[in-house]
């Protein structure tokens, strides 16, 4: 239980679509360290891993952001404010019967949480099945951590160029994804026409 971000996709990408993928997120890098979203590798700590094979990264856990306990938060029902919340306790905007529900991206001390990867070529388990597309699925759960919004700018990026050969979905509304398609329109021209 949590929020999250679902996805179909195609086992493989090809190495010019998946080279621009990569080329427009690594252009929004500089942004999300203005905007104060602490990207590091997919366990929390290192560096985001964003290559020709793969980007994997996460929020990082030894953030400095104020501690706080937020159990398991959520978007609020209201419009979200666009970016971080300098103190996530300010971010709170009610509740829900697991936590909290946030009116902007906040964290409660710790800015990780589940890993978003996204390879060139998914590598499968032994449980993988296609589903009637030939598609398969992977999520991300982000708890609307500061990093949801990199998670999000990525998917749109990602669903620019794949098209119909990935199914992107959300337990956010679109209200929740407005940041990230603002931030694509501007950055690339692509992104207002996004949907979940």
């Amino acid at each position: 239980m949590g929020y999250t971000h679902y996805w179909y996709r195609e086992k493989t990408i090809d190495p010019e679509t998946y080279s621009k993928i990569v080329g427009d997120f690594q252009k929004l890098l500089p942004l999300f360290k203005t905007l104060d979203i602490k990207l590091a590798g997919g366990m929390g700590d290192g560096e985001p891993e964003i290559t020709d094979e793969t980007i994997w990264f996460n929020g990082k856990t030894s953030c400095g952001h104020t501690r706080a306990n937020f159990g398991i938060a959520w978007p609020s029902d209201e419009p979200t404010k666009f970016g971080v919340a300098p103190d996530g306790k300010e971010a709170v905007d009610g509740g829900w019967f697991a936590g909290v529900k946030l009116n902007q991206r906040a964290c409660d001390g710790d800015c990780s949480h589940e890993t978003f990867g996204f390879k060139r070529e998914m590598g499968l388990r032994d449980w993988d099945k296609p589903d009637e597309n030939g598609r398969y699925f992977a999520f991300c759960k982000t708890a609307f951590k500061p990093y949801d919004l990199a998670v999000n700018t990525c998917l749109i990026i990602i669903k620019h160029y794949l098209g119909d050969r990935i199914e992107v979905s959300s337990d956010g509304r679109m209200k929740d994804w407005q940041d990230a398609m603002g931030i694509c329109e501007n950055a690339f021209g692509y992104g207002k026409d996004f949907t979940v």
